[in-house]
C-alpha cells in the first residue's frame, strides 16, 4: 500500500502540490499584511510627531516605504479582512479552506483570492475601477505579468477616457464662448443696424434741409436780379467802365508827358556834356561816372 502510495507521487504531482502551498501562503501573507496595514495605522496615530521612522525601526525593524506598502493594502483590502483582535472573534466573517486556497467571506460579500502581488498591482487602480475590475475579469488565474498588463491597459483606457471627457468638456466649453460671442456679434449687429438707420434718416433730413437753402439760395438770386435790374445797374455798370477807360488814358497822357520831358532833358545834358569834354576834362570825367551811376541804377529798378 505504502509503496503503491509512493509510486504515485511522482515530481510532477509533487510540484502541483508545492505551487498550490505558495499560492495559499501568499494569499494567507496578504490577509496578515493587511492587519499589519491596519495596526501600523493605529499605532502611527497615536505616536507623537517625530517619532513614526524610530519606533518602526526599534519595534518591527520595518522601514518607513515598507510599512507605508503594509498601511496602502490596508486602505484598499482592509474592509474585506477584518480578523479577529486579541482573542476576540468576528461575527460577520468565517475563514475556509479549499483546494483553491483561503477565501474570505465578509457578511456575505466575496473576494478574489489575492496574492499580495496582485493586490499591489490592483492598487495602480482607483477604488470603483479596482472593484469593477475585480467583478470583470478572473484576477485569480492571471499571473503576475498578465494581471500588471490588464492593469496597465485598464489604466491606459482609463487615460483615453479621462482625456476624451476632457476634451468633450474642452468642447463645450468653446461652443459655450463661441455661442456668447456670436450673441454680442449679434447685438453689435443690431445696434450698428440701428445706428445706420438712424444716419441714413439724418442723412436724408440733411439731404431736405440742403434742398431748401438751394432753393432758397435760387430765389434769392433771382430776386437780386431783378432788382438790380429795376435800379439800372447796367447803366451803372457801363458808367463804371467808361470812367475807368477815361482814367487809363489820363494816366497814358501823364507817362508820355514825362517821357517827352526825360527825352529832352537827356538831349541836353549830352550837347552840354560833349561841349564840356573840351573845356574841362576832369570834371567831365567826373560827371560821366555819375551820370553812368544813375543810368545802371535806373536800369536795374524795377517798373
Amino acid at each position: 500500500m505504502m509503496d503503491e502510495l509512493a509510486a504515485n507521487r511522482t515530481p510532477v504531482v509533487i510540484a502541483s502540490e508545492i505551487n498550490t502551498l505558495k499560492r495559499q501562503m501568499e494569499k494567507i501573507f496578504l490577509v496578515h499584511a493587511v492587519e499589519i496595514g491596519r495596526r501600523l495605522k493605529e499605532v502611527r496615530s497615536v505616536l507623537p510627531t517625530g517619532q513614526w521612522g524610530q519606533w518602526l525601526e526599534a519595534s518591527v525593524n520595518y522601514s518607513p516605504r515598507t510599512a507605508q506598502r503594509f498601511m496602502r493594502l490596508f486602505d484598499a483590502y482592509g474592509e474585506h479582512f477584518l480578523l479577529p483582535v486579541a482573542g476576540e472573534s468576528s461575527q460577520d466573517q468565517v475563514v475556509t479552506q479549499g483546494g483553491e486556497g483561503i477565501r474570505i467571506e465578509e457578511a456575505g460579500r466575496m473576494l478574489p483570492q489575492l496574492t499580495t502581488a496582485q493586490a499591489m498591482i490592483l492598487l495602480g487602480l482607483p477604488k470603483e475601477e479596482r472593484v469593477q475590475f475585480l467583478v470583470e475579469a478572473d484576477v485569480e488565474s492571471m499571473s503576475a505579468r498578465e494581471l500588471k498588463e490588464a492593469v496597465e491597459q485598464r489604466q491606459e483606457a482609463q487615460k483615453e477616457r479621462e482625456q476624451a471627457v476632457a476634451e468633450r468638456d474642452q468642447v463645450r466649453h468653446e461652443s459655450a464662448v463661441l455661442r456668447e460671442d456670436l450673441d454680442k456679434e449679434k447685438d453689435k449687429s443690431a445696434r450698428l443696424a440701428g445706428e445706420r438707420d438712424s444716419l441714413k434718416a439724418e442723412t436724408h433730413e440733411l439731404k431736405l434741409e440742403k434742398n431748401k437753402l438751394e432753393q432758397a439760395i435760387e430765389n434769392k438770386q433771382a430776386s437780386y436780379d431783378k432788382l438790380k435790374e429795376r435800379t439800372g445797374y447796367k447803366a451803372i455798370k457801363q458808367m463804371e467802365a467808361t470812367l475807368n477807360e477815361a482814367y487809363g488814358r489820363a494816366e497814358a497822357n501823364k507817362i508820355a508827358f514825362l517821357y517827352d520831358n526825360l527825352f529832352k532833358t537827356f538831349k541836353e545834358l549830352a550837347y552840354e556834356m560833349t561841349r564840356f569834354a573840351g573845356t574841362n576834362p576832369e570834371l567831365h570825367n567826373l560827371y560821366k561816372e555819375k551820370i553812368d551811376d544813375f543810368l545802371h541804377k535806373a536800369l536795374r529798378e524795377k517798373f
